[in-house]
């Protein structure tokens, strides 16, 4: 009898358990079923023509955790699509993903969208045009990685309650313009790395930016080569701890204004200017850097760079570590000029300013108080501003003079001789660029062709070759234009 009962129990379990069924037990097929249900509730996916469709209530976790999303090739959203509270990652990482429509979609509930769309390297085309940001509080990372765009309307977002934008647009090589004058940036902590990368921007107006609360800075502009300006002259930076590389490799500065920026606070600012290759001057006299603890790289290949105030710089901290101030003047070899303050203290081997044939005070040119070698030493005291030593021998063509033949419309330059040049070259500015006309000149003197056209007008730069080295950059600096008989 106990036996019987025993049997069945467990009968009743199996049954129950799905066990005599065929296939999967009949709680999987349950879980499953409701998992399918979710899904598609959620968004479908046609295999053929690599559309993914979003309708209804999405669950950000559903389309996060997608494992077909290299077979995404275009994202749309039907009429009624809701978007939750949290959309962090949503779309993050759909490599192959090349358009994505968000216009019929409602996000007046969304609060986060950090890193939405990071990594859609290959995305073209993307609408958010429509997208409710009121409740917005988080936009960091928002597009990062986002390389292949070439536009970006953003210029309805509503941001008065973002308190986050670090990395926003961080690596949109493919964009040349951005339209956010719209941007309401009162509550914005964090710009760190916001616009890093934008390699092809040419163009950006953030002259109504409020940055009264943004502590960090770090990287900002980083890597915008193709900007020629930056107006940040309206900047607040009150309250800002960190500007290490804010400027690093934006080689298309030719100047900068800085004159507002309060630095009182500021700890970093390593490489901040480092690869700024084409800026010519610099005036940081009204920094205030006595909490400064690192600024080692600090004006690193500024190749174009002539003059440097830095009298307001107390290095006091930053001194306590040579690697702290290591390669400060690093590759700055254009720079004749440099204004030091008495807070500075000692000008050392470590922040390789280029030495040449030495460094002198105004106040007294006849001595050089640099030392020897290939970086400069200066034993600083008070304020003081030094210019490199006279002596020091050009390696570029000086003395330039232009003859003209009207008979034969052609042109003659002559020129001094520069110590140690084995070859002289000629360029000539023409569609835009610097084109080389001959690099094989062993004399001081080059004649053009005959039966120039009369009239027209060129800029001609004339290079020399020192220790297997072209000095380009000064040819160019002193270039000559000349118009044809």
């Amino acid at each position: 009898m106990q036996l019987k009962k025993v049997l069945a129990v467990v009968m009743s379990l199996c049954m129950v358990a799905g066990a005599v069924s065929y296939g999967a037990p009949v709680i999987s097929q349950v879980i499953t079923a409701q998992a399918e249900e979710a899904e598609e509730e959620c968004y479908s996916f046609d295999e053929k023509t690599g559309v993914l469709t979003l309708r209804g209530n999405v669950d950000v976790d559903t389309v996060k955790s997608i494992r077909f999303k290299d077979d995404v090739t275009s994202i749309v959203a039907e009429e009624g699509t809701v978007f939750p509270e949290d959309c962090y990652w949503l779309f993050a990482n759909f490599a192959n993903c090349i358009s994505i429509d968000l216009s019929n979609v409602d996000t007046s509930k969304v609060e986060i969208m950090t890193a939405m769309f990071y990594n859609c390297v290959a995305l073209t085309s993307l609408d958010v045009s429509g997208f409710n940001t009121r409740n917005v509080t988080m936009m960091s990372g928002m597009f990062n990685g986002c390389e292949a765009l070439t536009s970006l309307d953003v210029s309805s977002f509503e941001t008065s309650n973002v308190t986050g934008m670090g990395s926003m647009f961080s690596g949109c090589s493919g964009l040349t313009s951005l339209d956010l004058t719209h941007f309401n940036t009162e509550k914005v902590r964090n710009m760190q790395n916001m616009f890093s990368g934008c390699s092809g921007l040419t163009s950006l107006d953030l002259t109504h930016f409020n940055t009264e609360k943004v502590w960090d800075m770090q990287s900002m502009f980083s890597g915008c080569s193709a900007l020629t300006s930056i107006d940040v002259s309206n900047f607040t930076t009150t309250y800002a701890i960190q500007m290490s590389q804010m400027f690093e490799g934006c080689s298309g500065l030719t100047t900068l204004d800085l004159q507002n920026f309060e630095t009182e606070y500021v700890e970093q600012m390593f490489e901040m200017f480092s690869g700024c290759t084409n800026l010519v001057s610099l005036d940081l006299s009204t920094f205030n850097t006595k909490s400064v603890k690192q600024m080692y790289g600090l004006f690193k290949d500024c190749s174009s760079l002539t003059m440097l105030d830095l009298s307001g710089f107390d290095l006091r901290k930053a001194n306590k570590n040579t690697d702290y101030t290591d390669a400060m003047f690093s590759g700055c070899s254009s720079l004749d000029t440099i204004t030091l303050g008495e807070k500075f203290g000692n000008l050392s081997k470590s922040m390789k300013l280029p030495n040449a044939d030495g460094w002198v005070s105004i106040t007294d040119r006849s001595n050089v108080v640099s030392g020897k070698g290939n970086y400069a030493y200066i034993n600083n005291e008070d304020k003081n501003t030094y210019v490199r030593n006279n002596d020091i021998k050009p390696t570029y063509p000086t003395n330039i003079n232009v003859q003209y033949s009207k008979e034969f419309h052609q042109v003659r330059f002559t020129w001094d001789k520069v110590e140690g040049a084995d070859r002289y070259g000629i360029a000539v500015y023409l569609t835009g660029k610097w084109r080389i006309q001959t690099q094989d000149i062993t004399d001081t003197v080059y004649t053009t062709p005959k039966n120039l056209v009369p009239n027209k007008t060129y800029k001609v730069a004339i290079a020399a070759r020192v220790n297997g080295k072209w000095d380009t950059k000064n040819a160019i600096r002193n270039a000559v234009t000349i118009t044809v008989k």
